[in-house]
């Protein structure tokens, strides 16, 4: 078992006739390997407390528990609250508003064994075409986003849950959407300074994780990789200019916007590569696996591997409590 394996966040699919017995073969592998936690897609209330339960004590390290609560718990799992769109809070002029919805929704899924978030969405609306944000975004205003975003993940995290800003360094100018494409967004570095402001909100109020986007910003990284696999974005300007130090996790990489010529273990390496911590949803845990211990050592030093492995020991054990 390679330490390493706690860099990947497996995911579990909840079946409507089976639960969550019809994952156990893929649960077991990935238990196996030593994975760092599991991201749950779907789920019921009573089943996803006994699971959480379980996986917990089938492993030695403290794990992190992801889901999308964008909506509340109940998006995720149902007989819990599904909430309004993030729009929807945000068209009442109240960040505390906000906060009260976000702070239910961790209190809901705490209990439940869920102990991180990837929520809030720090992008903004900037695109009518665009298929990814509408209304999961705070809204076009940087300044009302950044007092939503930090309301946000002043309530999640101080409940006790990770909060997860994403996707930086902003999905908001994208007209096509990551799961089915590569969007490419032609804005100036300097327009890019606008997406980027609820994000630095996000690492002033000290947000636990930073999800990356798979999109190409030729402004940011003339290569043209997609922000996950991009050093320039992920070390140079999350890492180094905006000085954040916590977790930083792709987004999931069963997505079209990270296919590979190469294949997922290819890309999970350059993830790494460029600065990533956390590689969440592959399609193959153990190909992603394998691509960490292909680069490690070589375009990837231990230190830096044993750097975000003691990020995640952090705030795995910070979620645990």
């Amino acid at each position: 078992m390679s330490d390493l394996a706690q860099l990947i966040i497996a995911a579990v699919r909840w079946d409507a006739e089976l639960g969550f017995a019809a994952a156990t073969p893929e649960v077991e592998r990935a238990l196996a390997l030593g994975v760092g936690g599991f991201l749950l897609l779907g789920g019921e209330r009573d089943a996803v407390a006994a699971f959480t339960a379980q996986l917990r004590a089938a492993t030695h390290h403290p794990l992190l528990v992801a889901a999308d609560l964008e909506r509340g718990a109940g998006q995720v799992i149902a007989g819990c609250t599904r909430h309004p769109p993030a729009a929807t809070l945000a068209s009442l002029g109240d960040p505390l508003a906000i906060g009260a919805v976000a702070r239910q929704a961790a209190r809901e899924a705490l209990a439940l064994g869920v102990n991180w978030a990837l929520a809030p969405v720090a992008d903004l609306d900037l695109h009518p075409a665009n298929p990814v944000t509408g209304a999961r975004s705070l809204g076009s205003d940087p300044e009302e986003v950044a007092a939503g975003v930090t309301e946000w993940i002043d309530a999640i995290q101080g409940e006790g849950m990770l909060a997860c800003a994403k996707h930086f360094p902003g999905h908001g100018r994208t007209t096509e959407d990551s799961h089915t494409a590569l969007p490419v967004v032609t804005a100036t570095r300097q327009q890019m300074q606008v997406d980027l402001a609820p994000f630095i909100a996000a690492i002033d109020t000290g947000v636990a994780t930073i999800m990356t986007a798979h999109v190409a910003y030729p402004a940011l990284d003339p290569s043209g990789a997609p922000a996950t696999v991009s050093r320039a974005i992920v070390h140079t300007i999350l890492r180094e200019e905006l000085g954040y130090e916590g977790l930083i996790v792709t987004d999931a990489l069963v997505m079209f916007g990270a296919k590979d010529p190469r294949g997922e273990g290819n890309f999970s390496g350059r993830a790494v590569a460029a600065g990533c911590d956390l590689l969440l949803h592959p399609s193959d845990p153990a190909a992603a696996l394998h691509g960490l211990e292909v680069v490690a050592g070589r375009t990837v030093s231990r230190a830096q591997l044993d750097a975000s492995l003691a990020r995640r020991d952090h705030w795995a054990r910070w979620g645990s409590r």
